[in-house]
């Protein structure tokens, strides 16, 4: 039997909503992975959020391990970042595309009315945070 390899451990973790069902949401893990793309795996790494809230514990183990924790929110109703709180995670950084991008969710099963410009602002947004994390 082959040993599973132990990943290396990214800088900081990122924890998108994800949620395809609206553009924001989508446009949440979009640019968390347009950030990893640029980054790599090393500096920025995307953690499982329903891995975590179904207590796998590898994954568990895992995001415990990572020095700072980013979570991005589509929109006003902030679901990642309560499920973290629920998990007893407390992330360093928090991006919300409504609150603090002004990118308004337009609803359920809006999940393509986005353009490449709104991912590449989220992605942005993500990139400076992790900038300013990595200065404290």
């Amino acid at each position: 039997m082959e040993a599973i390899k132990r990943p290396n451990l990214p800088r900081i973790g990122l924890f998108a909503c994800f949620s395809g069902g609206s553009n924001t949401g989508s446009l949440t893990g979009l640019a968390a992975l347009e950030v990893i793309r640029r980054l790599g795996n090393e500096e920025a790494g995307i953690c499982s959020l329903p891995a975590l809230l179904n207590q796998v514990p590898r994954q568990s183990d895992l995001v415990r391990k990572i020095a700072k924790i980013v979570v991005i929110d589509g929109c006003h109703q902030s679901c990642a970042k309560q499920l973290l709180a629920n998990a007893g995670i407390k992330p360093q950084a928090y991006l919300n595309l409504e609150t603090d991008l002004g990118l308004m969710k337009k609803g359920p099963f809006s999940s393509l009315d986005f353009n490449d410009e709104q991912i590449k602002q989220v992605a942005e947004a993500i990139l400076a945070i992790i900038n300013d994390l990595n200065k404290g």
